[in-house]
């Protein structure tokens, strides 16, 4: 019989098995090999992203195509694949579609769950049920392991598309850990000009690996940063935090008339926010999540040795309670679900 693990009480997992899963129309059953932790699988785990319980989190994986439902073609069951997480009404392949997805943006269906996050059993488990549309085929050559880190790098490259950046201007990015660090990469292969804020100094010297120009701690940084910028500021700055309050930071780096970019995704709300200095400074924040699939599997083929530095370790689906409570210390996390 299949595992899942389950999310049963803030804190507690509990493996059990569970009846096969079955494709319904617009479906794929996959059969998972690696599942990645990340910031709001944590989130979920703390309690501080509240979900129904009991919940099967994870949404960053990959596996096999094992079975497809009506209308979707056959030719995907043996695939090696990773999906996006929105399973929608595009997704499904409904012919009736919302008004958001009739409107073009999908990742904001109203009738959409989110795999592993909202209404929809994740990927921590030996297989994942999801809409068929959202299945992105693994090039042959790329590391099954590094795949893990598509849809997070497809996040990190979602920040430049809701917000452009020019070679000429200034990033700062607070918080360079799961992310974050993918962020910066990100940025490093578009030629911007990088600064990173963190208060670990191992995460600081990674961060200028990964193309960061300059990193500094929390205590020094609006100091250096003003110097860097003839005392205006960042052109953006993006929190990476995890903590609710990383916005308040970002205020203190961010130039009049630039932009705040929300990644922070913790499930707490910020306290303490200058209405005031937005409204004046005439500060813009632009939150992002989902972003593309093809361009990160792209990346992720040419900078695989890189990319894999980025995962910590590698635990069997029987540790996920120790995996859970080691991500809250640990960079990156991957469930060997099955390894063929």
């Amino acid at each position: 019989m299949p595992r899942i693990t389950q999310l049963i009480a803030p804190g507690k997992i509990e493996i059990k098995e569970r009846a096969p899963l079955s494709a319904e129309p617009g479906e794929a059953i996959i059969q998972v090999q690696h599942a990645g932790i990340c910031g709001t699988d944590l989130a979920l785990f703390n309690g501080d992203y509240p979900v129904p319980l009991p919940h099967v989190c994870g949404h960053e994986f990959m596996g096999r195509v094992t079975e497809t439902g009506e209308g979707v073609d056959p030719k995907w069951i043996g695939k090696t694949v990773t999906a996006e997480i929105n399973n929608t009404c595009l997704a499904y392949g409904k012919k009736s579609l919302c008004v958001a997805c009739k409107k073009g943006v999908p990742s904001h269906c109203q009738t959409r769950t989110v795999t592993g996050i909202i209404n929809h059993s994740g990927a921590f488990a030996d297989e994942v049920k999801v809409a068929a549309g959202t299945l992105h085929e693994i090039p042959s050559n790329a590391d099954p392991l590094i795949a893990t880190l598509t849809e997070p790098l497809a996040a990190a490259l979602q920040t430049f598309v809701m917000s452009p950046m020019q070679k000429d201007e200034t990033l700062v990015v607070i918080g360079p850990g799961r992310l974050g660090i993918l962020i910066i990469f990100a940025a490093s292969l578009r030629g911007i000009k990088t600064i990173v804020v963190s208060r670990s100094e191992t995460k600081r010297n990674r961060a200028i690996q990964f193309g960061a120009q300059h990193a500094f701690a929390p205590e020094n940084a609006m100091d250096e940063i003003h110097s860097m910028t003839e005392g205006l500021g960042a052109e953006m700055v993006v929190d990476t935090t995890g903590n609710p309050d990383g916005i308040t930071q970002a205020l203190k780096l961010v130039r009049p008339q630039g932009t705040i970019a929300c990644k922070t995704t913790c499930g707490l709300p910020a306290t303490g926010l200058d209405m005031t200095q937005l409204v004046v400074d005439e500060i813009r924040l632009q939150g992002s999540r989902c972003g593309p699939f093809e361009p990160a599997l792209e990346i992720i083929q040419s900078h695989q040795q890189k990319l894999k530095s980025l995962i910590s370790s590698t635990r069997p689906l029987e540790e996920a309670q120790a995996a859970f409570e080691s991500a809250t210390k640990e960079d990156k996390i991957i469930l060997n679900i099955k390894v063929n």
